[in-house]
């Protein structure tokens, strides 16, 4: 194996049995190995480990070498000692991580230009987002390994090898590509809309979207609703959340829209702050004087669409619900939530007669970029 050549380490899994989280397993699945197939055609990936808590699932990818190193029954997982292990036992320096469902819309040209300078007996690392990594390649991984070891989410890792570390970080520039994250059910739905997704995830989204019984399935109308919004000269459109400038420049080139901006707490994760229970919100107060349905009356008084991050909302009440109450929420499937307060804001959501997709920071950022590009096309 050459010097430069690149160990992918990959991580699949977490999810519960929840039917809204066995699709988001399936999907991941899915671009796991339409990114795996990508970066086999770079020639500079030599072998690939695959992380996860799945023992029936093993791709088959013909001409790279690949791992499958199933998480340990009963061990709670921490990403940082399990990433650490991983490249210690496999004896990996030039190390690409990857979320499952990271970057789904990045192709062979895309990883050409994200990998080409990453070369070179010196640290240095690449990723999709300083702020909120999906993913990145680093070197020297070994040494590092025993500071990785202590992070307890991937999101963090580009900003604390670059800020705490000083480890050189080239981020890629903003766009639909190195921006959107399978995170949520949003993000596989704005997915399934776009041309330019991997056949995996082509074939299981349309799989999911064919299912009688599908939980995504009413929200496909919300998805063709808001690009109509889009598209229409002169709409409102109000995005809420960990937006970024990229983002809003893509809707401002693209769009002839009015559109409201609230923009709060980005980096809250990388940063440390919601784990320090730190987040703010200026609308979680305002939410807290209107209550739940006087927040959604006028948030529809000044919209027609609305795309939401309510992560950063439920960041700043201090309390953060299960992955399935979560996703049922974004899907207004409120009947399904246990939370108490995400019940009554799902169901007053689902009650607002304008469409609302709600979902996390990927939603605002990349997903807001590709509902850009399936209005307008590649040229943007």
């Amino acid at each position: 194996m050459s010097g430069e050549s690149i160990t992918l380490i990959l991580m699949v899994g977490g999810w519960g049995d929840s039917p809204v989280e066995q699709t988001l397993r399936r999907a991941h699945q899915a671009a796991a190995e339409d990114l795996l197939e990508t970066l086999r055609q770079t020639h500079r990936v030599e072998r690939a480990i695959i992380a996860t808590d799945d023992p029936s699932w093993a791709p088959d990818l013909p001409g790279l070498p690949l791992e499958v190193d199933v998480d340990r029954p009963g061990e709670p997982f921490h990403f940082g000692r399990r990433l650490a292990d991983l490249i210690r036992r496999a004896g990996a320096d030039r190390v690409l991580y990857a979320g499952g469902g990271s970057a789904p819309l990045m192709g062979l040209q895309d990883w050409f230009g994200a990998l080409d300078d990453f070369i070179g007996d010196h640290p240095q690392a690449v990723t999709n987002n300083l702020y909120s990594s999906d993913w990145i390649a680093f070197y020297p991984a070994r040494t590092l390994a025993p500071r990785i070891a202590l992070l307890e989410r991937d999101n963090a890792l580009g900003w604390v090898l670059s800020e705490e570390w000083d480890v050189p970080t080239r981020a890629l520039a903003p766009s639909a590509a190195t921006r959107l994250d399978l995170d949520t059910p949003a993000d596989l739905l704005i997915c399934r809309a776009h041309p330019r997704i991997g056949p995996r995830l082509r074939a299981a989204l349309d799989e999911e979207g064919s299912r009688a019984d599908s939980p995504y399935g009413p929200m496909t109308g919300t998805v063709k609703s808001i690009l109509g919004v889009m598209a229409r000269d002169g709409s409102h459109l109000t995005i809420i959340g960990r937006s970024s400038p990229a983002a809003w420049a893509a809707l401002d080139r693209a769009t002839r829209c009015w559109v409201r901006l609230f923009v709060e707490e980005r980096g809250m994760v990388a940063s440390g702050r919601l784990r320090r229970g730190e987040v703010r919100s200026l609308l979680a107060d305002f939410l807290e004087y209107a209550g739940i349905d006087g927040f959604f009356t006028e948030l529809a008084s000044l919209a027609e669409a609305a795309l939401m991050d309510t992560r950063v909302l439920m960041a700043a009440r201090g309390g953060w619900p299960s992955p399935a109450d979560r996703f049922n929420a974004d899907l207004l499937r409120w009947q399904e939530v246990r939370d108490p307060f995400l019940r009554e804001f799902a169901r007053a959501a689902a009650q607002v007669p304008i469409p609302i997709l709600m979902g996390g920071q990927s939603l605002v950022n990349g997903g807001l970029m590709a509902l850009v590009e399936i209005l307008y096309g590649m040229a943007i």
